[in-house]
């Protein structure tokens, strides 16, 4: 029995390194430094568009024809969906999170998701009009 049993730990033993690769599969860019990425990776974590003002009127004029007033307030102040002026968020407020919220919507809410109506410069440009609303603590700022 303790033959089979030390069989059984040197095998395995020689057999891990093989299998690395497999056990590693599917992480995708974990080890990946940040600025390895793709460019596709990175403009889905900072708004290109942030205090741009052209970016801003057109992110308002998206607010309103996408109808987000309807649950966030007519300047974000929040109603049936929560305020986005403040510096009160569940999540962490990054771009990236407020991003995710916009386009893939999120569970258990009201809140849908948007990707199929709008193309990912329009939802940038909708955050950086909510951005351009922000009343909170300047100091809590992280975007």
């Amino acid at each position: 029995m303790i033959g089979r049993t030390v069989f059984c730990f040197v095998s395995l033993a020689l057999a891990l390194p093989l299998f690395g690769p497999i056990v590693h599969a599917g992480a995708g860019d974990i080890d990946t430094a940040d600025d390895a990425r793709s460019s596709a990776a990175v403009s889905r974590e900072h708004n290109p568009y942030t205090g741009d003002a052209a970016a801003i009127e057109e992110g308002k004029s998206l607010w309103r024809k996408t109808g987000c007033y309807a649950c966030h307030g007519g300047v974000a102040e929040g109603g049936v969906g929560p305020s986005l002026i403040d510096d009160k968020w569940v999540f962490r407020p990054t771009d990236k999170t407020l991003y995710k919220a916009i386009s893939e919507g999120r569970r258990g809410t009201t809140m849908k998701a948007w990707s199929k109506k709008l193309n990912p410069d329009e939802i940038w440009k909708i955050i950086a009009y909510i951005r351009s609303l922000y009343q909170g603590d300047p100091n809590k700022i992280i975007w």
